[in-house]
């Protein structure tokens, strides 16, 4: 396998009304090499009065963005305080942002390791809270009922975005039409301690180990300030419940003193059997040329993909101005085993020349859940 590096991933969940005054910030402190595409968040809106005794839909979608980019060690915390300060992301209800260590090939330049250089940004008046991220991927039109289960236990406000997916859909035959290509990834952000629990009750609600479901996985996060926000309407204090906890939380040193009071460790309906010692291989590359390479990929033991596209914002005169200003994520997970081998088929199919402009980075998955056939 290649001999990798160590660099940092900062992904923000933005108010679509702010993010533009992030990405104005992140590019006068010299970040030009950055993605974005569209999302929204969900929250249950607090029921009053006579609408306590009315049924109907409690849930609210509000539109935000996805931002993400790449940096170096010197410059992660900066740059993180600088998302959280220009977003407002220390107010509950405003959104959230993560910070990851992942591995990118030794001889990868990160565009914004020259364009940026080590600066002061203010400290962040709240404490991040170790926590792990959840990525479940669903058919499109499922993703609110797997998503309510972050808000049902107070774990944090999801988010969701679309993407393509492929895999067991394309194995199918001509029962491939029953299944939709199209799917909604759902993001979610929870303490190392209840990442079990969290991760097992969104898989039973997405049915998920049945064929073409979805998939969902566990991911490291190294640091994160997540909006507890759930409930919109109906506070009658001078603190709400989520600074309160997050008060807590900073008290005990962690959210271990909670799980009980949020009914996690609940019966599930069996044993569920996890996929452990797995890779996300997350290659971006230009518009349109993610299929192909998903194919290569599966073509060489890949289980299958999902495909995500972005808007890469950089400045006219950027050295990254060949790329197509429309990029595509591709998400493949794969055995640790596998990793090289797949990787190798990636770059055989012309994934790092100049007809998609491939750039590929490395997270661990700790734990997932998918068919897996009998």
């Amino acid at each position: 396998m290649t001999a990798t590096r160590t660099v940092f991933r900062i992904t923000a969940f933005l108010p679509r009304s702010i993010s533009k005054e992030v990405l104005e910030a992140l590019k006068a402190v010299g970040v030009h090499d950055l993605y974005t595409t569209a999302a929204r968040s969900l929250v249950i809106e607090a029921k009053k009065g006579i609408s306590l005794l009315l049924p109907g839909r409690d849930l609210i979608a509000d539109p935000m963005d996805l931002v993400f980019f790449l940096g170096g060690e010197k410059t992660e915390i900066p740059l993180f305080n600088l998302v959280v300060e220009k977003g407002h992301l220390a107010i509950p209800g405003m959104g959230s942002v993560i910070s990851e260590a992942i591995e990118v090939p030794s001889e990868e330049i990160l565009y914004n390791e020259e364009s940026v250089q080590p600066f002061d940004a203010p400290s962040i008046p709240v404490h991040p809270h170790a926590v792990t991220g959840i990525c479940c991927i669903v058919q499109r039109g499922r993703g609110e009922g797997v998503a309510r289960i972050a808000l049902d236990t107070g774990t944090c406000v999801p988010a969701i975005n679309f993407g393509i997916g492929t895999g067991v859909r394309d194995k199918m035959g001509l029962l491939r039409i029953t299944i939709p290509a199209e799917k909604e990834i759902i993001h979610v952000f929870t303490s190392v301690d209840e990442v079990h629990g969290i991760l097992t009750m969104m898989a039973e609600a997405g049915d998920l180990e049945r064929p073409g479901k979805g998939f969902i996985h566990s991911y490291p996060v190294k640091k994160a300030v997540v909006n507890m926000k759930v409930v919109r309407g109906g506070q009658q204090h001078a603190a709400s419940i989520e600074q309160v906890i997050g008060a807590i939380d900073h008290i005990k040193g962690g959210a271990e003193w909670r799980r009980r009071a949020r009914g996690i460790e609940r019966p599930v309906r069996r044993q569920r059997g996890f996929l452990d010692r797995r890779v996300d291989i997350n290659l971006l590359c230009d518009g349109g040329t993610g299929p192909d390479l998903v194919k290569a990929a599966m073509g060489a033991g890949a289980g299958g993909g999902t495909i995500q596209s972005f808007r890469h914002v950089r400045p006219s005169d950027s050295p990254l101005a060949a790329m197509s200003p429309l990029r595509e994520l591709c998400s493949i997970i794969v055995p640790e085993d596998k990793l090289e081998t797949i990787s190798d088929a990636l770059k055989a199919a012309g994934a790092f020349t100049d007809l998609c402009h491939g750039q590929v980075h490395f997270r661990r998955v700790p734990r997932a859940v998918t068919y897996m056939g009998k």
